[in-house]
């Protein structure tokens, strides 16, 4: 971000009309020992000079020619077209539109965002106002606890770690108990005090679930129990049934793929979507369209705000105070640019290149795919040395998978590969050479 400072003559002036004395009275209420006297700063440099030096430094930043790392971040290519819209300032510098007659263009945007949110996923409505995806589920857990008056969660095998220090946090303020299941103990963990089970597909190894058949034993055994699902990557949408088809009671996502950059693992957009008869218990905002009192022009508001600062405290469903605006605006240019032809060209790319790397590896000594399901995007695989291969992915000048094992200490040498669109055929087959170098090198370990 650009920075101009101001000269002592504008300071002045500013002091002069504000009644302020010094720059000092401005932040007086700030603790005296929390005030820095000095910074430890060079001479100041003129503007060329600067630019030069701060250019230096950004050269130390490694920038690699493809990325095999995922995890819940994403590289997607992103049009054009997102940038252009996004950066105009209508919308970069807009506030919260509390003032429905000042905000009519970003209110209209959120309620087309909403709309095309709920079309993708066949669910009833949408909102905007999440934080990231792992927010967005720890929102649900705490919803389906209000809606069915229990006071248990289940969360299946699968989720993003992450995600569930997330809900854990959450729920640990609500009082809400957690249970975590496997697949095949989840039944047995259903009690009358369940208030909803949670799980993610493609889950956080890459899986895809048979959601159908996971809804239907859930809701055979307990009927009440609300089904919440989660993805981290939702282009696989444009292949995959939707959650609204397959009785999925509330769906969220993680929405950074749409037309987000990864940046330094953020920013995200939590996206949130329910049935209609739960719509008075979702949280954060939502945009409605309306008519005037007396005409018949058609105007945005926003409207059913369920969280403390609108209503009383004890009636608020969250306190979640964002509406992610530019980010919900960017997901919507993104999927208005690539439609459904090209949300489900994406997606089978995602589906036709994981696939062709998984073959290929597995063809390479010591490589074995852990995966017993059809994948999405990702997979895990056991490496007969993680470290070898990820020095050698920097070699080959690509960004390397992630070591399961700073999640799951027990699964050793195993990683999470990603592949998305990105990747070319090149690069898939530079990511098979660091393998088969890896392997050598630890042969070669070994043997000395």
């Amino acid at each position: 971000m650009d920075f101009v400072p101001q000269d002592n003559k504008t300071i002045a002036e500013m002091l002069k009309v504000t009644g302020v004395s010094s720059l000092e009275e401005f932040f007086h209420d700030i603790p005296k020992d929390l005030i820095i006297e000095k910074l430890d700063l060079p001479p100041g440099l003129s503007e060329p000079d600067l630019l030069q030096l701060m250019e230096g430094i950004s050269k130390k930043n490694k920038i690699y020619s493809n990325s095999f790392l995922g995890a819940g971040c994403y590289y997607h290519y992103i049009p054009s077209l997102v940038n252009f819209v996004i950066s105009r300032s209508e919308f970069y510098t807009s506030y919260t539109p509390y003032q429905a007659e000042a905000s009519q263009g970003y209110l209209q945007a959120i309620y087309e965002y909403q709309t095309i949110i709920s079309r993708l996923t066949q669910m009833d409505v949408a909102n905007a106002s999440m934080y990231d995806g792992s927010t967005a589920l720890a929102e649900a857990a705490v919803m389906s606890s209000l809606i069915t008056n229990k006071k248990t969660i289940v969360l299946l095998d699968g989720i993003h770690p992450e995600y569930i220090e997330v809900v854990k946090t959450y729920c640990w303020g609500q009082n809400i108990n957690i249970k975590l299941a496997k697949e095949n103990t989840l039944i047995a963990q259903l009690d009358e005090d369940v208030a909803a089970v949670l799980f993610q597909s493609p889950n956080f190894f890459g899986d895809i679930e048979d959601i159908s058949d996971l809804v239907k034993n859930i809701k055979d055994v307990s009927p009440s129990c609300l089904v919440i699902q989660i993805m981290t990557d939702p282009t696989c949408l444009g292949i995959l049934k939707p959650p609204g088809s397959m009785g999925i009671d509330i769906f969220v996502s993680e929405g950074q793929s749409f037309g987000i950059h990864p940046s330094f693992g953020g920013p995200g957009l939590g996206i949130f979507t329910a049935r209609q008869k739960y719509l008075r218990k979702m949280p954060g905002r939502l945009v409605g369209k309306t008519k005037e009192i007396n005409g018949s022009r058609e105007g945005f508001i926003l409207t059913l705000q369920a969280r403390e600062q609108h209503i009383r405290r004890e009636k608020a469903s969250s306190n979640i105070c964002t509406n992610q605006a530019l980010c919900a605006l960017a997901a919507l240019t993104y999927l208005l640019a690539m439609g459904e032809t090209g949300l489900k060209e994406i997606a089978l790319q995602n589906l036709q290149k994981v696939h062709y790397l998984k073959q290929k590896l597995s063809k390479v000594p010591g490589y074995t795919i852990l995966n017993q399901k059809p994948t999405y995007n990702e997979f895990i695989v056991k490496c007969p040395n993680i470290n070898s291969l990820i020095v050698e992915c920097k070699k080959h000048d690509l960004l390397p998978p992630l070591e399961i094992s700073k999640y799951y200490p027990d699964m050793q040498n195993i990683a999470l590969v990603c592949v998305t669109e990105m990747n070319s055929k090149n690069s898939i087959n530079r990511f098979i050479s660091a393998a088969q170098k890896a392997l050598e090198n630890n042969m070669e370990g070994r043997s000395s």
